[in-house]
């Protein structure tokens, strides 16, 4: 949520046929560290509900099989959610 002050900036800056361009504050080390700690623990959550998934689907419709592509899409689930904090950390740093 930003500050009113900013939003009434915005607001005039518009009014008058302006961009009004706000810089965005740094994360602190803590933010960033919360944050690719939370990718570390989203892998292997992914994965084991991928697994779980599949698992519980196995054991109710009698095969041995479905583990094996649900364990496959919670791990690609892991990975994309994994390179998109990653391409959205790099566009923030650009900029």
């Amino acid at each position: 949520m930003l500050p009113s002050f900013i939003y009434s900036a915005r607001a005039a800056g518009r009014a008058c046929g302006y961009t009004v361009i706000v810089a965005r504050p740094k994360k602190t080390f803590t933010a960033l560290a919360a944050e690719y700690t939370s990718l570390a623990f989203l892998l292997p959550a992914s994965t084991f509900a991928g697994y779980a998934i599949g698992y519980l689907l196995d054991k109710a419709f009698g095969t041995h099989w479905l583990y094996i592509p649900f364990l496959i899409l919670g791990s690609v689930a892991g990975f994309v959610q994994f390179i998109r904090q990653i391409m959205k950390d790099t566009d923030d740093n650009d900029s």
